[in-house]
């Protein structure tokens, strides 16, 4: 895996009420709270009117005043966070810096399906900023890279440290000694990464790159990404639950899914640890044999969360609906009670609850190559958007 060094675009001021999470894990109200803040990263991300070109002109009148400033030396960041899980007090650490993504290579692995107007809306941002953002989110298999991240720290005081709502605190840390960036690189150098988040964005550089003439594909061959160990006990893989609109009833479709799968009534989400479905009731779904002839997996991959059951077998089979329908009419959230809730007060049919993933299944399935639906894994502590941009040499933005 190729990493460099760069000279990144920050906030000059400390890190409070400036970051978000990434654009596309954010309600609405979330959205409304964070923008309370004159200078937080979503009035660009997430500009409320005058799309992107807005983010352009915000960004343009953030460096002319001084808000943002480009560093004018070549670092790595180190990010430790910081939080509670099961009541043990827990710390992960990553690296922050541009990745190599183009293409051309084979060492950055995606898990995940995208859709296209997401690719396209990103896209957008990211031609019109000419800057990346947000970082997508990298996992690499190797234990020693998080030993070197904190042998490079030990003796540093993190440059910003600022908390988040859910309770993450996050220590920022610029790496500039050469003999420290040097261990770092090297450390992942024979290292390959899958995308644990940022799909989306990834597509969207990858496009760019293919696009763009030869004097700026340097830029767009590397992706602004945040680099972390699977290994660490402090990164955690939930399933993202999914949430059907009311144009569907789960009666309408029991019977069909009887045929692939044993639905058993159970009294609440905690009494199974595979996909279960809510429509004011608890059913937990064990797949049949049929299911995974179905979905063309071999009884060597078999999965019974596996949420191409759900997105392949019974969105798309069962209920005819296409990847336009999916886009539209399928929610997503990492909450059972909010998904609970959303069934109870009437405003989505039902809702399919996914299970946490077991770390090593998910390595062995992606080793083998699986690529799942959209929005099949939730991996957190989130990375903060706004902690750093990556933006080219020569300029910033163009008007």
């Amino acid at each position: 895996m190729n990493i460099r060094t760069f000279r990144p675009i920050v906030f000059r001021s400390d890190l409070n009420n400036i970051t978000s999470p990434p654009f596309d894990v954010i309600t609405r109200q979330q959205e409304q709270t964070l923008k309370q803040s004159q200078y937080n990263i979503t009035h660009i991300t997430l500009p409320e009117s005058g799309g992107f070109a807005k983010s352009v002109q915000t960004m343009n009148k953030w460096m002319e005043e001084g808000v943002l400033e480009k560093l004018q030396h070549d670092t790595l960041i180190i990010l430790c966070q910081d939080f509670k899980s099961g009541g043990k007090e827990l710390s992960r650490i990553g690296l922050m810096a541009p990745v190599e993504t183009s293409p051309d290579g084979n060492e950055i692995f995606p898990h995940e399906e995208t859709f296209e107007w997401a690719v396209e809306e990103r896209k957008d941002l990211m031609i019109k900023t000419g800057c990346q953002l947000e970082p997508i989110f990298l996992v690499i298999n190797g234990a020693a890279f998080e030993r070197v991240l904190r042998s490079a720290i030990k003796s540093l005081e993190p440059v910003r440290t600022f908390e988040e709502p859910s309770g993450v605190t996050n220590r920022v840390y610029m790496i500039n000694d050469l003999h420290s960036q040097a261990s770092i690189l090297n450390s992942v150098s024979k290292e390959k990464a899958v995308v644990a988040d940022g799909h989306h964005r990834l597509r969207a550089a990858q496009d760019i790159y293919l696009d763009k003439p030869a004097k700026t594909k340097d830029f767009w061959k590397y992706s602004f990404s945040y680099v972390t160990s699977l290994q660490q006990d402090s990164l955690m893989i939930s399933g993202i639950h999914r949430l059907i609109s009311n144009d569907h009833k789960f009666s309408d479709y029991a019977e069909r899914i009887e045929k692939y799968f044993i639905l058993e009534k159970k009294k609440s989400a905690e009494t199974h640890k595979g996909i279960m479905i809510y429509d004011g009731s608890f059913y937990s779904l064990e797949p049949r044999e049929e299911s995974y002839r179905a979905i063309g997996e071999s009884g060597k991959y078999r999965f019974p969360a596996d949420p191409a059951l759900v997105n392949r077998l019974i969105f798309q089979n069962i209920m005819g609906l296409t990847i336009d329908d999916i886009s539209r009419q399928i929610m997503y959230t990492q909450s059972v009670p909010f998904a609970i809730e959303e069934v109870d007060k009437g405003r989505i049919g039902f809702a399919f609850l996914m299970p946490p993933w077991d770390k090593s299944t998910f390595i062995f399935m992606t080793d083998s190559g699986r690529i799942f639906p959209q929005k099949s894994t939730y991996f957190y502590p989130k990375i903060p958007s706004g902690v750093a941009i990556y933006g080219p040499e020569e300029s910033v933005v163009d008007d």
